[in-house]
């Protein structure tokens, strides 16, 4: 950093723009599709650049269950020619919300995709984060963090003989052999980075947490449990800040709260532990050290041959849901590819760590990440620059169950935690260098 942007102002812009499609587009989030009936909360892509000594970086995040990366890189793209912004500095993601529209076409052939309002998706994220970059003041940031123990559970029970049922098929278990417990840890921690002018107002909130975006279930769209805690941050703060979701490695994490919807009974309990930590904050306004790397990688698929239907029959769900896992099973064998090639992402905001996977990755791999990054603070970020579906362990293949059942190799997936490792270390050996 030389002399003449060290005392530089750190610049922050927020903005979103709405993305519902028209009530009546089928809903994602389940084994089939389901009519939309109405609108709870509206569906926003929301945007935050940065800008600080000479460096600009942008965060998007789109209310919906995941995002293609055809899609996210046109995206980027558009926004990069919109605002000059370099498409390495625009990185984002989905909340991963089971209450927004179809991305993909259903497996099952059912109409499910609203192809007119998936092609206008890109040009929103564009438009979104070209007024991000045009709100741009001088603003300071603070870190901040909270616990919260009593949301989320680890799906998965493991079980005597070796095998894991997730939980809401335990019904179906069976009563000869004994659970030894759940399969996985959890991530209480909430991570919080606050923004504010330079009056001391606050203008945007960006943060993390590890649980299911599924937790309202119901007919009408909805950002989910985020989208409460936006609401609840307005209510307190004012009506002008922007509150940005960073989804955890929540890939085998779900609401312990029963029964649906209790989004926002999950939203105004973080809301309040958020609150309470954004009350007690102490913003500085030093410049903030901004960088990001993207890499493109191959990623293998699991193996599709013999044995994959005796998986399928071994998960727990009840045989009229298991068509809908051959159906896939055929699909994937039908495309005959060996693997697919995506994108990591990794992103610093000052001292703080950023890694997104394209797929929704399961905790033990979000906790590895925090373990062994070289920054004090990491935040593992899933569904990310692309969806590849369930991002596994090893343990978890040899348990089966259903998140096995999807595209994606465990050794797939340790790469790709590598990689991403070996990206934070360098963005944060370029802070070195920089002194």
């Amino acid at each position: 950093m030389d002399e003449k942007t060290k005392d530089a102002p750190l610049l922050v812009g927020a903005a979103e723009v709405e993305i519902t499609p028209p009530v009546g587009t089928p809903m994602a989030g389940g084994l089939s599709p389901r009519i939309s009936a109405g609108v709870e909360d509206p569906l926003y892509v929301k945007s935050i650049v940065l800008e600080s000594a000479g460096r600009r970086l942008a965060y998007v995040v789109f209310d919906l269950v995941s995002l293609g990366r055809k899609e996210g890189d046109r995206g980027v793209a558009l926004s990069s020619e919109l605002t000059g912004i370099p498409a390495e500095n625009i990185v984002w993601t989905a909340t991963h919300t089971h209450t927004g529209p179809y991305v993909r076409e259903s497996v099952d052939g059912q109409p499910a995709l609203n192809r007119d309002w998936l092609e206008r998706v890109p040009g929103m994220m564009a438009e979104c984060v070209a007024a991000a970059d045009r709100a741009k003041m001088p603003g300071r940031f603070c870190r901040l963090r909270s616990f919260q123990y009593n949301l989320g559970h680890n799906r998965r029970v493991s079980f005597k003989d070796g095998h894991a049922i997730n939980t809401w098929n335990l019904a179906r278990s069976r009563e000869d052999v004994q659970s030894v417990g759940s399969s996985g840890p959890v991530d209480p921690e909430i991570g919080i980075l606050s923004f504010d002018d330079a009056r001391g107002n606050l203008l945007a909130v960006l943060f993390h947490f590890t649980l299911h975006a599924e937790t309202n279930f119901g007919p009408r769209f909805s950002g989910d449990y985020p989208a409460v805690v936006a609401a609840r941050i307005r209510e307190r703060f004012g009506p002008g800040v922007i509150t940005l979701f960073a989804p955890g490695a929540c890939g085998d994490i779900n609401t312990s709260l029963f029964p649906y919807p209790s989004h926002r009974r999950i939203g105004d309990a973080l809301a309040v532990k958020i609150i309470s930590a954004l009350e007690a904050r102490s913003p500085e306004n030093n410049p903030l050290h901004l960088s990001s790397s993207k890499r493109e990688v191959p990623v293998p698929r699991r193996d599709f041959g013999e044995g994959q239907e005796k998986r399928i029959a071994d998960s727990g769900w009840p045989e009229e849901l298991q068509k809908y896992f051959l159906l896939s099973l055929e699909a994937l064998r039908k495309e005959g590819k060996k693997e697919d090639l995506t994108v990591l992402q990794a992103w610093r905001i000052g001292e703080v760590g950023f890694a997104s996977l394209p797929g929704e990755l399961f905790v033990e791999w979000g906790l590895k990440i925090k373990r062994e990054s070289p920054f004090d603070w990491t935040y593992p970020v899933e569904l990310g620059g692309d969806s590849l579906g369930y991002l596994v362990t090893e343990k978890a293949w040899n348990e089966g169950g259903y998140e096995p059942l999807g595209k994606t190799s465990y050794q797939g997936v340790a790469m790709m935690v590598e990689n991403a490792l070996q990206m934070l270390r360098r963005l944060k050996e370029e802070n070195v260098k920089l002194k």
